[in-house]
């Protein structure tokens, strides 16, 4: 169930799929809703947040999502009207000034290719990353903002693909009902990927012989895409539960990476690559996929909702507000 503004642009599509509720409902109900931040990186942040709100709707609990935005990154109007950000968004100070987060989702953003430190944004990302680890139950990073955490937590460096990893691949789900997270997905999912780099698998390998991060789903396959080289972890989370981390997209819905697919195309010069298991039509980039992950996405969200709600229970967290510390 969601709790959305009545004049929220996602709740007429979303009304027909999955029971949505005002504030003003949900403060009448007998039970506290869960509080979900969402911090959005991606330029075009409405179409984020549909792909967001598709994957928490059919949790039987009470989601409020709380959109949030970096509050030092420039805002142009350019992907995003103003308008939008204004009626909808908070920075962390905002959102955790009006009440503790249970729950925090961090986007991708395409800055793949740029140095962690030379993003605008890092220092505050890295504050807010600090913040999460320490005030929140459990936190899902998303694609770039996944190699971001483990990069910021263990000093694990990202690899730059000779070519743009895309399509959709089936991984091994390595852990099976024995971790919450990976609880009753089938041993096989699909998982949409979409990116230039992927994580070191060797300073990886050792957070996973230390105990702190365990492999979810991985890849033992060698695509024409990666010129041999292995796919590895796509989906890993932290041995207490506090943080679970993505590489790839289940929020993607079947026709998100024929957008981005379509649009590098437009680029000039035009960015070519190889699209896996993606197309029915592959040498004409036509038809498109199944949703063969549709189910697997539903039960990964609500696995991670439902971690954020146990750990709610098992340790109560006093109320502390983000504050965001700027360099002088």
């Amino acid at each position: 169930m969601l709790i959305l503004k009545n004049h929220h642009p996602a709740r007429g599509e979303l009304n027909g799929s999955t029971k949505v509720i005002t504030p003003d409902e949900a403060s009448r109900a007998d039970i506290r809703a869960l509080r979900l931040g969402v911090l959005n990186l991606m330029p075009v942040m409405d179409e984020t947040e549909k792909d967001i709100l598709r994957c928490i709707s059919h949790s039987i609990l009470q989601i409020e999502p709380v959109w949030i935005t970096i509050a030092t990154r420039e805002k142009t109007g350019k992907h995003t009207p103003l308008e939008h950000i204004h009626q909808f968004y908070l920075t962390m100070e905002e959102a955790t000034q009006e009440g503790n987060l249970d729950g925090l989702i961090v986007t991708g953003a395409p800055i793949e290719t740029i140095p962690f430190q030379e993003v605008t944004y890092w220092d505050e990302l890295c504050q807010i990353m600090e913040y999460a680890r320490e005030h929140i139950y459990s936190t899902l990073f998303l694609c770039w903002s996944a190699m971001a955490a483990v990069y910021y937590f263990y000093g694990i460096e990202k690899n730059s693909y000779t070519t743009k990893l895309c399509g959709i691949f089936p991984l091994h789900n390595v852990q099976g009902d024995s971790n919450t997270f990976s609880r009753g997905m089938d041993d096989v999912v699909d998982i949409c990927q979409s990116r230039y780099t992927g994580i070191d698998l060797v300073t990886f390998q050792q957070q996973v012989d230390a105990g702190t991060l365990v492999p979810l789903f991985t890849s033992e396959e060698r695509p024409e895409s990666l010129r041999g080289s292995e796919i590895g972890v796509t989906v890993c989370a932290e041995s207490d539960k506090s943080a679970l981390y993505n590489l790839g997209h289940f929020e993607y819905h079947e026709g998100t990476i024929n957008q981005e697919v379509q649009r590098d195309l437009r680029k000039n010069p035009p960015l070519q690559y190889p699209v896996e298991h993606y197309y029915s039509d592959p040498e004409h980039r036509l038809g498109l996929p199944p949703m063969t992950w549709k189910a697997s996405r539903t039960l990964f969200y609500s696995n991670f909702l439902n971690v954020i709600y146990q750990r709610m229970n098992e340790k109560s967290k006093t109320k502390t507000p983000f504050i965001l510390k700027t360099s002088q």
